[in-house]
This record gives C-alpha cells, sequence and structure tokens, in this order.
C-alpha cells in the first residue's frame, strides 16, 4: 500500500471476511493489506483456535463486526458456513460488502448490492478497490438528520398502554412499539430429553448447551395495534379478514406471511431508526424456556391453564398479556401457545433464502394447536408466502455489540 492513498473509512471500522477455505492463498494478503490500513479484521484462521466451538465463536464474530466482508466465488457461495454468516448479517442487519473475486452466479438479495470486482486483481490492487468501497457513503451513508417525535397515546388502547406499549409519531408516521425483555449472553439448553419431556422425538435432538449472544425480545407477539400502523403508512399489505382483526387491537395479529413479517420489520427499522428484526429460531427458543431445559416457559409439566392451545382455550386468539401465568423466565408472555411465531431465518437454513421459495419456522404453537406444539424446542415449517389464521410474528431489538 505504500505511495498510495488511502482512503478515509468511518474509525474503528470492523471487518469480519466471509471465505471458502479453497481460496486462503488469495485471501491471506488481503487481509494482512486491510488490517496494514488500520482496520479491525477477524478472519478465521487467525480467530480460531484448536478446540474453539466453531458455530458459537462465528456467530459472535459476525455480530460484533461493521461489516461482513464476503470473498465471493464459486467455492464460497456453496460453502454452508458461508450461508450461515450471510444470514446471520442479515439477521443481524449487518453491512455486507461483495467481493468478486471469481465470476460466480448468485441470485438474491446480493444482487442489489454494492459490489468490489477484483477478478483478475493481486490482492494488494483488491485491497485498494475495497478500502475505496468502505470510504464511499453508499457503504456507510451519512449520519440521518435527526427525527421529529412525539408522543401519541391516542394509537393505543388504555389496557396496551397499561402493558408497557408505546405510541409515537415519528416524522409524521404513526407507530407503535412493544415492552421488550433483555435476554443476556450465554448458554443455554436446547434439545430434548425424555426423562424431562414425554413428547421429546428425535427431530428434537438430544438436550445439550448452545451459546448465543445477548438480545432483547418483545414481550408480546406484536398485536393488530402495532401492524395497523405500517397497514396505513403503506410499508406492509392488509392480512387476511382485516375488517374483523381491526375491530381486536390487542390481540396477536394473523394471516401474515414470513415474507410481509419481514416486510414490516423493515419498516418499523425505518421508520424509528431501531434496530427491530425478528428472532432467529434459538434466541426465540432460549427466550421461551430460559436456561434450564425447562419444556414449556412455566416448567416441564403442562398445564391447559397456562397457554391459550387447543387443551382448553376459548379456540380463536385472546388478547395479548392474557396468560401471566405461562410468562417465560426473562418475562414474555404467550410464547407457548397464542399464535405461531415466524422467525427469521429458517432452522435448516443455510441454502433456504427469502426468494428460493422455501420453508419458514415457527415456533410457539398457537390456540388451534395441541400441547406438543406448545413446547419451546418445537418447529413447525411453513412457505414463506402463506398465511394462516393461527401465525404472527414477535419482534426482537438488538444494538450492535
Amino acid at each position: 500500500m505504500s505511495g498510495s492513498t488511502i482512503p478515509t473509512i468511518p474509525a474503528a471500522t470492523r471487518i469480519f471476511v466471509s471465505h471458502s477455505t479453497q481460496d486462503n492463498e488469495w485471501c491471506r494478503p488481503l487481509v494482512a493489506a486491510l488490517t496494514a490500513a488500520h482496520l479491525d479484521v477477524w478472519y478465521d484462521e487467525r480467530g480460531l483456535s484448536g478446540g474453539a466451538e466453531w458455530v458459537q465463536t462465528l456467530q459472535r464474530e459476525v455480530q460484533a463486526r461493521d461489516v461482513l466482508l464476503l470473498v465471493l466465488t464459486p467455492e464460497a457461495w456453496s460453502s454452508q458456513w458461508v450461508q450461515e454468516e450471510i444470514q446471520l448479517a442479515i439477521a443481524t442487519r449487518r453491512t455486507i460488502l461483495p467481493v468478486l473475486h471469481k465470476p460466480t452466479p448468485v441470485e438474491g438479495f446480493l444482487l442489489t448490492r454494492q459490489w468490489v470486482d477484483v477478478i483478475g486483481l493481486d490482492a494488494a490492487t483488491a485491497a485498494r478497490r475495497v478500502l475505496a468501497a468502505l470510504a464511499s457513503p453508499v457503504v456507510f451513508p451519512a449520519a440521518p438528520k435527526p427525527k421529529t417525535v412525539l408522543a401519541a397515546p391516542q394509537l393505543l388502547t388504555p389496557r396496551l398502554h397499561q402493558l408497557g406499549f408505546i405510541g409515537r409519531m415519528i416524522d409524521g408516521v404513526a407507530v407503535v412499539t412493544p415492552p421488550i425483555c433483555p435476554v443476556p449472553a450465554g448458554p443455554f439448553l436446547t434439545g430434548s430429553h425424555p426423562a424431562r419431556d414425554s413428547r421429546a422425538d428425535e427431530d428434537d435432538g438430544p438436550l445439550r448447551p448452545l451459546e448465543i449472544g445477548a438480545f432483547r425480545i418483545a414481550r408480546f407477539p406484536v398485536t393488530v395495534a402495532e401492524y395497523a400502523c405500517a397497514v396505513a403508512a403503506q410499508g406492509v399489505p392488509q392480512p387476511g379478514e382485516w375488517s374483523r382483526q381491526r375491530q381486536r387491537l390487542e390481540h396477536p395479529v394473523v394471516q401474515v406471511s414470513w415474507k410481509h413479517a419481514q416486510a414490516y420489520v423493515k419498516w418499523l427499522a425505518d421508520v424509528t431508526g431501531e434496530p427491530w428484526r425478528l428472532p432467529t429460531e434459538r434466541e426465540w427458543e432460549k427466550a421461551a424456556r430460559g436456561t434450564d431445559g425447562r419444556v414449556y416457559p412455566w416448567g416441564d409439566r403442562w398445564e391447559a391453564s397456562r397457554a391459550n392451545t387447543s387443551d382448553g382455550g376459548p379456540g380463536d386468539t385472546t388478547p395479548v398479556g392474557s396468560y401471566p401465568q405461562g410468562m417465560s423466565p426473562y418475562g414474555a408472555f404467550e410464547m407457548a401457545g397464542s399464535v405461531n411465531e415466524w422467525c427469521g431465518v429458517p432452522s435448516n437454513s443455510p441454502l433456504a433464502r427469502a426468494d428460493s421459495g422455501s420453508g419458514g419456522t415457527l415456533k410457539g404453537g398457537s390456540w388451534d394447536d395441541s400441547p406438543a406444539c406448545a413446547r419451546a424446542i418445537y418447529s413447525a415449517q411453513l412457505y414463506i408466502g402463506e398465511r394462516t389464521d393461527s401465525t404472527g410474528f414477535r419482534l426482537v431489538w438488538q444494538e450492535a455489540q
């Protein structure tokens, strides 16, 4: 890099290099050049030590970085690890900068990203192009002007206000946001064991520890009152049976597809400037069951009075907060029964992308499901464009770590 002008890049920019191990020979000098330009670069050859837990380490490091620098080759695009890293970057709203090292047929969201074409270039020249891209306002836009925010309690029913929901007018757009519960970083027990769960099956996997980062999850599933704001602003289309749903502002919104749930969280994040998204499946599970491997949010034994399911429920949705005795260890309500809740990344990803027509993951069971579906470990799959009268979603709020 000597003799070259290094572009101005935002201070303390943190880079995660996502690549195929088959491209290491080219990646090593690229990483060295970026590091020499005083960037904080995480590269698996230097960051993973013997015996390290690959999945937990990769998850932690992607979330700790500002930019996922994707060294794109056919080998990388077909790599399960690379696809997992891309999906996590999308779920946590990280900037993704594709660096095209070899011609690669791609699809979906990458077609809309700014690219750095370095085909046929040596690593030093490629690094200069990457640095120029990182200095571009397209990658790091200028700070937005402050939003005009006014309190709007008229958007809430008295009960929603009492439960902690907040109504605001942000630059003239009506928004309702939910109360949130912090879920600390650390391990929890996923899977199941027949000794604790009589409904356990092989799809659940064994009871085992899994570590994930910290996040905050909405105390309640998204309500009709919240979703109605996005419908009014034309941020999302009307869900099914909308005239009926509009009469029940305190109920969870239903008839929402995975695609529309994703559209809602994007609209909400854009309007508020806040880091809203859908939970991953494992985040949802930890928020529901805590760290001790319990079967339901309240413990191992099924109790029909603690959840709205087909076992004793009214045969329909109920207002959020109707089952306080079923609260999870972190303070989240209705994580067993009520509505099936979409998660941000399908559990059998890495190759299930949002444009592929593949299945999305649902958690929690619903008012129309049996207690077996209300177990925290249980997952269902549904086509991402499909919507039902028992399907809704819940929000996660997460700052960059």
